[in-house]
């Protein structure tokens, strides 16, 4: 797969930027604690009325990366609000062609998922080329209020993905002071995660959503080129503990498969809220044996029906159906109507390739990460 590269016109100036901004830390919920502890210490109600007007207006306090700002209307509250975007924070759209909405995810401790409350505003002009600013606003019970905003470049040209894009299927993550017991291809060493992490943002690659990545197999959109999707499978725990704070270091968007039936699955959402973490369907009670195709996964024993029933059962508890992991990589044609009757953007296989334009979005291939690869065959894999 050869995939070319972009210029910088003009138009995309604005581009260059991005990572450094992305290497900031998601810091804005250490500030707003600190915030809400010198407030109750010092009982200053006239300066925390202050910084909470100038906070509600939409600027940021200096350091703080505003996809991740929170905002509060109360001396202090039960907890806080996590918001962040689906897909790319700078969001690239060619003049003429549709601007995808893709959409923001936000929990918070009490309320849990608040997905369906996020409110979106801005305009975006895609006869035009510009920068557009599109908002997207989030209330809890408690009064507290979290927004963030995304800029959608229109440009006249760029360099875009030919033929097909990597979408990539990461398992779990460790660091070398608590390794698994039993070591394999799917576990990730934390410094390998971060390694491919930084040589991702030192080039400039682009995180599409699920509706560009959608539009883009079905022929009717284009990707900037060294477009990429990252994706983590079970929401185990090394990678909750562990690989989520380097994707929120290097400001990198992932999607994480949760198996629902899981007893805590609820409050790994919770528990795990991060502004670059989008939490998807794995199923609910698909994980398991009993099938007979494959792997042997449940799906094959199951009727459309059943799997339809499943799946919306795991996106009540999650609040999201952009995409879905098969299960162990099963997929029978009851399973992908069940994909399609669900609302499902997109669902993966574990089909090792590219997916490419023209493929079934109910099931699409990966590419597999293993923990045994050297940088260079990342480098490989992900330039095709």
């Amino acid at each position: 797969m050869t995939q070319s590269r972009r210029p910088h016109p003009r138009t995309r100036t604005a581009r260059t930027a991005r990572p450094t901004r992305r290497r900031r830390s998601s810091v804005a919920p250490l500030v707003v604690a600190g915030i809400a502890a010198a407030c109750v210490v010092g009982a200053l109600a006239w300066g925390v009325v202050s910084l909470v007007g100038s906070l509600g207006t939409g600027g940021a306090p200096a350091g703080v990366d505003e996809r991740a700002l929170v905002t509060d209307t109360a001396v202090s509250g039960p907890g806080e609000i996590v918001i962040g975007l689906n897909g790319d924070e700078d969001t690239y759209v060619l003049v003429g062609e549709e601007y995808l909405e893709a959409g923001a995810h936000a929990t918070e401790p009490t309320d849990g998922v608040l997905n369906d409350a996020i409110e979106v505003s801005g305009e975006v002009d895609t006869t035009k080329a510009g920068d557009y600013e599109v908002t997207y606003r989030v209330s809890d019970s408690s009064g507290h209020t979290a927004k963030a905003v995304r800029t959608v470049h229109v440009v006249d040209e760029m360099e875009t993905m030919q033929g097909g894009v990597p979408i990539l299927m990461y398992h779990y993550v460790y660091s070398a002071d608590n390794p698994p017991a039993a070591l394999d291809g799917n576990y990730l060493l934390d410094t390998k995660l971060e390694e491919q992490l930084a040589y991702l943002v030192e080039n400039d690659f682009y995180f599409p959503s699920y509706p560009e990545v959608r539009a883009f197999i079905e022929g009717e959109h284009s990707l900037p080129a060294r477009s990429i999707v990252l994706t983590f499978d079970d929401a185990e725990a090394g990678f909750l503990n562990v690989g989520i704070p380097i994707l929120e270091k290097y400001g990198v968007p992932a999607t994480s498969f949760v198996i629902c039936s899981d007893a805590d699955a609820a409050q790994k959402v919770v528990d795990h809220r991060s502004p670059y973490v989008s939490f998807q369907s794995h199923s609910y009670g698909l994980h398991q044996a009993g099938g007979t195709i494959g792997h042997g996964g449940l799906i094959s024993a199951l009727t459309k029906d059943q799997i339809a029933e499943d799946l919306t059962h795991a996106q009540e508890i999650l609040g999201t159906t952009e995409a879905f992991a098969y299960p162990f990589g099963d997929v029978t044609a009851d399973g992908q109507q069940a994909v399609r009757e669900a609302g499902i953007l997109c669902a993966f296989t574990t089909q090792n390739s590219w997916a490419h334009v023209g493929d079934d979005v109910t099931a699409l291939p990966r590419v597999r990460i293993s923990g045994e690869y050297e940088l260079a065959g990342f480098v490989a894999l992900v330039n095709g």
